[in-house]
């Protein structure tokens, strides 16, 4: 793994979630706005591809930190640091010791392993923060927030060809010797 260029990769990834991923927000009356995760796409692609478990897990990690940074709890609230990042770690992980059960050239297998990807990581964090949250644990808003990230996840499930195709074009900047399709780790 190449970390100075995959952080940087991190960089413009949280970025333009931050900012023109807004414009990818679909906002409905029973959920709420819901925008495609672009770091989970980032980490899906990297835990198919790296040559080791630590370094799929260390990616996750530092992408799901990046997460936690740029994320608050809303008016008057904070947001705890760590339960996205841990959350990320674990999944890619996971989905590391999984992958050579799937064919990862596949666009269904690619959207179904995201879709799984951002259920457990953004499951995990949900509940997390519901238990961690400052006054108490607000369990009335836990189910629709829980929609929430699953409509979340179906979200980035989509486009997760389209973003398995282009980390595909510049894998070899942040993977110093990716594993092929027909190659085992």
């Amino acid at each position: 793994m190449r970390w100075v260029p995959f952080l940087i990769l991190a960089w413009v990834v949280v970025l333009i979630q931050t900012t023109f991923g807004r414009a990818l927000t679909i906002t409905t009356a029973s959920l709420g706005s819901v925008a495609p995760d672009l770091t989970a796409l980032v980490a899906v692609f990297v835990a198919f591809y790296v040559r080791t478990w630590p370094d799929a897990m260390l990616a996750g990690w530092a992408l799901g930190l990046a997460i936690d940074l740029t994320t608050s709890g809303g008016a008057g609230g904070g947001t705890v640091v760590g339960p996205m990042a841990i959350a990320y770690a674990v999944t890619a992980a996971l989905l590391f010791r999984v992958r050579e059960a799937f064919f990862r050239e596949r666009a269904l297998t690619q959207g179904v392993l995201a879709l799984a990807f951002c259920l457990v990581a953004h499951g995990a964090w949900v509940t997390a923060q519901t238990l961690l949250a400052h006054g108490g644990a607000d369990w009335s808003a836990y189910g629709r927030t829980m929609l929430q990230a699953g409509a979340l996840a179906c979200y980035t499930a989509v486009l997760m060809p389209l973003a398995h195709l282009g980390l595909g074009k510049i894998q070899r900047l942040f993977l110093a010797t990716p594993v092929g399709p027909g190659r085992r780790s």
